[in-house]
C-alpha cells in the first residue's frame, strides 16, 4: 500500500523490473514495488513533477516543479552529474568535469532490434545485457569494447550514417512494434553485422535473445495505449513490461502505459 505519492523511477535489476514510489512526496521514503511480482495497481494519475537530480548522490527537485514531459526541469537537467552525457555525440565533451573519468571507462558498441526497427548504441560494459533489457529490445547484439565515452559515441554515430539507422528510439515506436516477426528482426541484425564487417570493422558479435524477459506471451491482444495520463484512474495487473510500454490486465481488458510519462506523476491509490 502507498497511499498517496510520486513514481520515482522504473528500473531492471537481475532481469527483474521494479518500480519506486516516494510516498506522500517524501524523497526519503521510497517505495520499491516488483512488478512482476503478481502486483496490481489502482491508481489516479495526477500532475507531473521533476524527480531531482544527482550529483554526489541524488539529491531533490530545488524548485519542485511541474513539468509537462520527461522527468527533470530545466535547472535540474543542468545539476545532473550524466544528463549532458547523454546528449553527447562525441565531437565536443558536453561535462569536462566527468571527462578524466570518461576516458578511462570501458564501453560495448551493440545493436538492438525492435522488430523491423534497429537502433545503435554504447552500454558501460558491466551493465550491458541490462541496458539491452531496459530498452526493450527483441535482440541485441554486442559487437567491440571501446576505452573512452567520447570515443565510443564518435564510432555510434559513424554507426548509424553508415548503415542508415538510428541511436534512439521513443516510447510511439516501441509501442508499434510491440509484436513483432523474430525471424525478420533477427535477420536484420545479422545483415548490419556483415555489412559492417564490410565497411572494415574489427567486431566480434555476439547475439542475445532478449524476448523472455518481457512475458509478452501473457498478453492476449494489442493492449489499447493511454495517452494524456493526467486525471485517468488505471487498474489491474502488470502482466508485462517491454522497454518502456508497461502492459497490465483488468479482466480480459488490456491497456498499456508509456512509463516514461508515467515518471515524476503523482499517484492516489484508489
Amino acid at each position: 500500500m502507498i497511499g498517496s505519492g510520486q513514481v520515482f523511477r522504473i528500473f531492471w535489476e537481475n532481469m527483474e523490473p521494479f518500480m519506486q514510489v516516494r510516498i506522500n512526496g517524501n524523497t526519503k521514503d521510497i517505495k520499491t514495488i516488483k512488478l512482476f511480482d503478481n502486483t496490481e495497481l489502482s491508481w489516479k494519475i495526477g500532475k507531473k513533477y521533476c524527480t531531482g537530480y544527482w550529483k554526489n548522490g541524488y539529491k531533490p527537485c530545488p524548485k519542485n516543479a511541474e513539468i509537462s514531459r520527461g522527468s527533470k526541469c530545466q535547472i535540474c537537467m543542468q545539476l545532473d552529474e550524466y544528463f549532458r552525457c547523454v546528449k553527447c555525440d562525441g565531437s565536443v565533451c558536453l561535462n569536462t568535469n566527468a571527462r578524466r573519468q570518461c576516458m578511462s571507462d570501458e564501453f560495448f558498441l551493440y545493436l538492438v532490434s525492435f522488430n523491423s526497427l534497429l537502433k545503435v548504441g554504447i552500454s558501460r560494459t558491466f551493465r550491458l545485457k541490462t541496458r539491452l533489457v531496459e530498452q526493450g529490445a527483441d535482440f541485441g547484439a554486442k559487437l567491440m569494447k571501446i576505452k573512452d565515452g567520447k570515443k565510443a559515441r564518435k564510432i555510434e554515430q559513424e554507426v548509424s550514417k553508415k548503415l542508415g539507422i538510428v541511436d534512439r528510439v521513443n516510447g510511439s515506436e516501441k509501442f508499434e512494434h510491440l509484436f513483432g516477426d523474430p525471424n525478420k528482426s533477427l535477420k536484420k541484425i545479422t545483415r548490419c553485422v556483415e555489412k559492417l564487417k564490410a565497411f572494415g570493422y574489427v567486431i566480434s558479435p555476439e547475439i542475445y535473445d532478449l524476448r523472455r524477459y518481457y512475458k509478452l506471451d501473457k498478453v492476449r491482444e494489442v493492449p489499447v495505449l493511454l495517452k494524456n495520463l493526467e486525471g485517468k484512474q488505471i487498474h489491474g495487473k502488470v502482466i508485462a513490461i517491454k522497454g518502456n510500454i508497461m502492459i497490465l490486465r483488468d479482466k480480459n481488458k488490456y491497456i498499456a502505459l508509456n512509463t516514461h510519462d508515467l515518471i515524476g506523476r503523482k499517484v492516489e491509490e484508489l
